[in-house]
């Protein structure tokens, strides 16, 4: 029970050049010269969305089908080499956030939504996570931090323990912001615990009341260096296997 899972992660892992925005972004260029207007780009993907949901729920299922699902949803190894690309300070507080997405919503979010739900659900996850990578689409963006509230609080935990073992403190300073980062920016705080596990400064830039400002997080070490690239990446992939374990145990015992 669940091989097709363990085969789906290992192809997708095999298979990292494979980028699945790059299929999101040519499509949507293509649809756009048809349907000209926003609101229609809308219409047409909540339209596709629904259209997949029905054919997930009428289709077969079994290991095959759980072998396509898990190769088509888990996208972090791809980031790997995006990441180390990243030399600099500057760059690698933008591989920050490229590690923490990779980790919430190529890996983390669709799993739980498939161990919690289904495949179909786990399959909606992905389609609303691409879709809302691509600009213009803000309600699939808020539906994409909705969906992500809770997987993001799961990764918090993981991360709050390996904060613990690495820096023995407990303390981590949000700014006030926690609850509201949870529930309206919920890869923010993975992104600031990713700071704080690393001990480097995060910046984090917002816009209110039409004023541009920034908030700095974490703490400075003077070691921002690929070192730093390599070390958290390790994190990620150490809390993917967690997690994945973690996912075929319950798909194991109840699916």
């Amino acid at each position: 029970m669940g091989i097709g899972y363990i085969l789906g992660c290992l192809i997708s892992i095999i298979f990292w050049k494979v980028e699945r925005q790059v299929v999101f972004r040519t499509s949507d260029k293509i649809l756009k010269k048809r349907l000209k207007y926003k609101i229609l780009m809308n219409i047409f993907y909540m339209i596709f969305i629904f259209f997949v949901y029905n054919l997930m729920e009428i289709g077969p299922k079994g290991e095959m089908i759980n072998f396509i699902i898990a190769f088509i949803v888990i996208d972090i190894s791809n980031s790997e080499k995006k990441n180390l690309e990243h030399e600099g300070p500057i760059k690698f507080y933008g591989s920050i956030t490229l590690a923490c997405k990779s980790i919430l919503c190529g890996f983390v979010a669709p799993l739980f939504y498939i161990a919690l739900f289904s495949n179909t659900v786990g399959i909606i996850y992905f389609l609303i996570y691409n879709i809302s990578e691509i600009k213009d689409y803000d309600l699939f963006k808020i539906l994409n931090n909705i969906l992500n509230i809770v997987p993001a609080l799961i990764i918090q935990i993981f991360f709050y323990y390996i904060y613990i073992f690495r820096n023995k403190k407990f303390e981590i300073d949000f700014k006030g912001d926690y609850i509201k980062n949870s529930i309206t920016k919920p890869l923010l705080n993975i992104e600031i615990m990713a700071a704080y596990i690393e001990s480097i400064n995060f910046y984090h830039h917002f816009e209110k009341n039409s004023i541009n400002y920034i908030k700095e997080y974490g703490g400075y070490n003077s070691k921002i260096d690929e070192y730093c690239i390599k070390d958290y990446l390790s994190v990620t992939y150490a809390l993917s296997f967690i997690f994945f374990a973690m996912f075929m145990g319950v798909v194991f015992l109840y699916k």
